[in-house]
């Protein structure tokens, strides 16, 4: 019997203000700073919902105006937006992690039910919206987030501390989500078309219950090493998308020896992805 063991691990780093290169977390301040966005003392609401819009449309109008398509706004990223700028208001720094508060990825997992697969963050303190808005838009680094094309949501949040603004920007790309059986039946599909490209009879699917229960046990471990299921090739996986099949996998379709084959998927958000992951497992016979 042979064995395959394929690993396609895409775990989410940090890298300063994205999950990119740079391992430098970056921010924009803006000093001298003069508040007439909102009222100061007891009636400063905690979040300015209005000034969180401007500063939405800001960034989508300067997107449309470099030809990208505009952010979507997602309430839980607002959420985790809001949360870590009342947390960065509250110890009066900037920082895209505090002590003792998560990392960017576990942030956002904790707060959107949203599939992401990439994400970043622009942190700043200003007077106004504008001030905050135009020192992110002249920093190359934040405005690489602003203007970036691999982000399609977002969630902005800003907090009122004394005569300062905190800004928190949180921008991610978001995937389409499947249901496990969904995420199957493309894998299924991807599987029947590498067949039929190689001019070789469709291969028979068999219970899929077997190889259910080993992806499951899988993201239950948040590991690939589990207890492997009987067959005579067994790929074991995981893919941000479920149509995305593995590269060695060709090889093992085009084998004229190999008649069946089942599979199981198992969506789940773990240590190793906090946005994520589908879990697959793949017995041919």
């Amino acid at each position: 019997m042979s064995r395959i063991i394929l690993s396609l691990i895409g775990t989410l780093l940090i890298a300063g203000s994205s999950f990119a290169q740079n391992p430098q977390p970056k921010s924009a301040t803006v000093t001298n700073v003069s508040l007439h966005q909102f009222p100061s003392g007891a009636n400063a609401f905690p979040f300015g919902t209005e000034a969180e819009r401007r500063l939405f449309d800001l960034a989508n109008q300067a997107r449309i105006e470099a030809g990208l398509a505009p952010l979507q706004a997602d309430e839980g990223l607002t959420q985790a937006a809001r949360a870590h700028a009342a947390a960065m208001a509250a110890q009066q720094q900037l920082s895209h992690q505090l002590s003792g508060e998560p990392a960017l990825p576990q942030r956002l997992a904790a707060d959107t039910k949203l599939h992401l697969d990439v994400a970043g963050e622009n942190v700043a303190y200003a007077g106004t919206v504008e001030q905050a808005a135009d020192s992110l838009m002249h920093s190359p680094q934040h405005r690489a987030n602003l203007l970036s094309a691999d982000y399609n949501v977002a969630g902005f949040a800003v907090v009122q501390s004394g005569p300062r603004l905190y800004v928190v920007q949180d921008f991610a790309h978001s995937l389409p989500s499947y249901s496990d059986k969904q995420a199957e039946d493309a894998i299924a599909s991807g599987i029947n078309r590498m067949r039929s490209e190689a001019r070789l009879p469709q291969l028979r699917q068999m219970d899929r219950v077997t190889a259910k229960s080993t992806a499951c046990a899988m993201a239950h471990a948040d590991s690939l090493k589990t207890p492997s299921p009987q067959g005579r090739y067994i790929m074991r996986y995981t893919a941000m998308q479920p149509d995305n099949l593995p590269s060695g996998i060709p090889k093992i379709i085009s084998n004229r020896s190999v008649n069946s084959f089942a599979e199981g998927t198992c969506y789940s958000k773990t240590a190793s992805y906090p946005n994520g992951a589908y879990w697959v497992v793949l017995i041919f016979y």
